[in-house]
Order: structure tokens, then C-alpha cells, then sequence
């Protein structure tokens, strides 16, 4: 079988590629218009309402004062595709495209001038040559299409017309689109399911940590708190005091041939834990960065490992939970307590002088319990979330080539 080149990659022959521009009914410039004056304003999509997802972020879009005739020109419809041709970075190329949905339509949006929209004709697939567009910028090939000048990307937009792409019968195409439609509506849905979980993760933080909530759900009435001049409301049955009398922080150290001992062990050093081989085993998981980028930073380690002179870390828990302790001490939000003018630095002796208040080792475990139940279940679709976009990106490669035929039985 003779495979046929298009600009994704190369195709079965039954998907004959023609030019992108082949597939279009128009292809228009956006209006950027004057600056806002009143409520007849007109929201306008820019360069920083894209992102990687292939749907616009319409949380901070533009207010411009259009005319109704511009207006009419650069409404954006469903099945309208936007193409940013000025923006990227050097990490990003230029050239993100966006789908448009029947939401955006409803809403009522212009683009700006440094956009371009198309339409694809009714003989073709929009949701089909989208996700061909698509690929071309998350597989990186777009990079070969930009030019720059004073620091701005330009796409080299003839260019990109004229590149080819794949081009399957209609129901095809069709089908095809609906295969990776299914797939980034699970990733839509699985991304919304850990952002929840991150908040739920924050208010049970905040809330259980300080003692606001009991781990049964309910709340502590105010008559259960007796008040701090400094540190606020403290509940009546939590033991209260400085640091250092629930928990010893330590300075790491370097490594020397003496501590060295036979084995793979963790080492954390300030940019988290790693692996390395023959290191000095400490026995304590709880792990606060001292230094450099993550600074504050705090790490559970449930094993012996080899902490790292940049790193500070926990060597007496005085009977205390350690993982109570490790959501503690994230908790105390430690890069608000930073120390020096040259490399910022945690100063153990600091946080040892900071007041806590901490519950009894019982409400501590399930403290521990709750909160370990929120971020596993994160965990867990954080995990889905990869194995989706490992899928959607193998499907985009394939379908989209013919690699990997629909079943003739759902093209029917």
C-alpha cells in the first residue's frame, strides 16, 4: 500500500489529502476595534483565550467598542474554527486553533485582528479538519511555521493554507470526530472531577486543621474555642504551644563516605526527592525544602532516605502523628515565613517558634484519614486524566491518518 504525505504525517491512500484552503467555504480576519465605552460593548476573543485544550477560555475576554456591521462580519458561530496567528512563546509554538461551540455562538463573540476564522464547507467535517489543526500544534509542527519579529510570533498563514491534509469520505470524517470528541469530553469531565477534589482538598485543610470542623462533619459551636490575642480561636480540647514542642525540625547535611551504606535509597535535595544509590539513610518521612526554587515546599516520604543540606526535616515527631504532621506543616503555609536577603532560606529555628494548636493523636489519625481519602481519590483521576490524553493523543495520530479504520459497521 503506497502511503500518501499530508503535513500530519503520512495516510492510506483511501484518505486522499487535499490543501487545508480545499476544505473551506471562507477564511476571515478578525476586528480588534476601539476601546470599550458602555454596556453596547462587544466581547472579543484574543490570543490569550486559547489554550491547549482546543476550546476557548472565555473567563477574561476583551471588551470592545465594533460596529454592527463589523460585528455581523466576525460573530463566531458554531463549527467556526479560530486560528491564533500572532502570540506563542518560546515553549509554545504560534498557530493554537479553537472549536467553536454553540455556547460561544449563543453568548456572542467577536475575534480580534490577530486571529484568523474559517469555515469549512458542508461537504466536510468541521469537528474532523479541527482536530487535524489541532494535531499540527500539539505534535509540534507548527514551529516550522512561525516567523518572528520584535519577539512576536507570526504563523506564515499561506503557508498553512497550503499545507495537506488527510481527507476520508464524509461519514469518515464524521465518525472519526465523534470518536475524539467522546475522548476530550472525558477529559473535560475528569479535569472538572480534580479541580473539585482540590477544592474539597483546601476548605477540609483549613477547616479540620485548625480545628473549625470535627472530623465527624460538624462544626465546633463557639462556646469550644477560647480565644488567642495572636493566633485567634483555639478549640478547648487541642493541646496548644509552640512548634518545637510537637515536632523537631532538622538541618540535612551533605553526605560522607562513613554514612554511606549499601542499598537505592531516597536522597531530597530542594527540588524534591530522587533516587541514588549507597545514600545515608535517616529514618523520618516528613520533608520541608530549605532552599532554591521550591522552597516551602513539604514532602512525605514513608521510608528511610537521605535528607539533603537544603532541605530541613522533621527527626522528632514527640509522638505525634507523621502525616498529621506533614498536613500541618503545608498547613503553615511556610513560604510566608522566608528569611534572607540573598538566597531565601527557612530558618528552622522560626518555625520552631511559630504557635500551633493540635488535637489529641486519636482526632489527629482521622484527620489524616479524611484527607488522605480526598487526595488519593485526586490522585487516582489525576491518573485518568494522563492515560485519557496518552489515549487522545495516539487516536489524533492514528485515526486521522487511517492508521486505525472505524468499524464499517458504525460508519453506517
Amino acid at each position: 500500500m503506497d502511503l500518501k504525505e499530508t503535513k500530519i504525517g503520512l495516510c492510506i491512500p483511501d484518505f486522499d489529502p487535499i490543501r487545508l484552503k480545499d476544505f473551506l467555504v471562507s477564511n476571515d480576519a478578525g476586528k480588534w476595534g476601539a476601546d470599550p465605552i458602555g454596556e453596547d460593548d462587544i466581547a472579543v476573543v484574543r490570543s490569550t483565550n486559547f489554550n491547549d485544550s482546543g476550546y476557548l477560555d472565555l473567563s477574561d475576554v476583551a471588551l470592545r467598542t465594533i460596529s454592527d456591521s463589523d460585528f455581523n462580519k466576525t460573530k463566531l458561530i458554531e463549527e467556526d474554527i479560530v486560528i491564533e496567528r500572532s502570540g506563542g512563546s518560546e515553549t509554545q509554538p504560534v498557530g493554537r486553533v479553537s472549536y467553536v461551540t454553540k455556547e460561544v455562538e449563543n453568548i456572542g463573540f467577536g475575534f480580534s485582528n490577530f486571529i484568523q476564522r474559517i469555515r469549512v464547507s458542508s461537504d466536510h467535517n468541521a469537528k474532523f479538519v479541527f482536530y487535524c489543526l489541532h494535531h499540527l500544534h500539539s505534535a509540534g509542527i507548527t514551529q516550522t511555521m512561525q516567523t518572528q519579529t520584535n519577539g512576536i510570533r507570526n504563523l506564515e498563514y499561506r503557508y498553512y493554507l497550503n499545507q495537506k491534509i488527510p481527507k476520508p469520505s464524509f461519514d469518515e470524517q464524521t465518525a472519526i470526530a465523534k470518536y475524539i470528541t467522546a475522548i476530550d469530553t472525558a477529559i473535560l469531565a475528569t479535569k472538572n472531577t480534580i479541580d473539585r477534589l482540590e477544592n474539597v482538598k483546601k476548605s477540609l485543610m483549613q477547616n479540620l486543621l485548625s480545628g473549625k470542623m470535627k472530623p465527624d462533619g460538624t462544626w465546633r459551636k463557639d462556646d469550644e474555642f477560647w480565644i488567642h490575642e495572636k493566633f485567634g480561636n483555639v478549640p478547648k480540647d487541642w493541646r496548644f504551644g509552640k512548634c518545637k514542642e510537637f515536632f523537631v525540625l532538622q538541618r540535612g547535611h551533605d553526605l560522607t563516605d562513613n554514612e554511606a551504606e549499601n542499598g537505592d535509597y531516597i536522597v531530597v535535595k530542594s527540588n524534591g526527592p530522587s533516587i541514588r544509590h549507597n545514600a545515608y539513610k535517616a529514618d523520618s518521612p516528613g520533608v520541608v525544602t530549605g532552599r532554591s526554587g521550591t522552597i516551602g515546599n513539604v514532602f512525605y516520604i514513608d521510608e528511610k532516605f537521605w535528607p539533603h543540606n537544603t532541605t530541613l526535616y522533621v527527626n522528632d515527631f514527640k509522638d505525634n502523628n507523621r502525616k498529621f504532621i506533614y498536613y500541618l506543616l503545608i498547613h503553615l503555609r511556610l513560604k510566608d515565613f522566608l528569611a534572607g536577603t540573598g538566597v531565601p532560606t527557612l530558618n528552622r529555628n522560626d518555625i520552631h517558634k511559630l504557635w500551633i494548636a493540635i488535637p489529641e493523636e486519636e482526632e489527629q489519625i482521622e484527620i489524616v484519614n479524611i484527607l488522605d481519602e480526598v487526595i488519593n481519590s485526586k490522585k487516582t483521576k489525576e491518573d485518568k486524566l494522563k492515560s485519557l490524553e496518552k489515549l487522545k493523543k495516539s487516536l489524533m495520530q492514528n485515526l486521522l491518518t487511517g492508521k486505525v479504520r472505524i468499524p464499517l459497521n458504525e460508519l453506517k
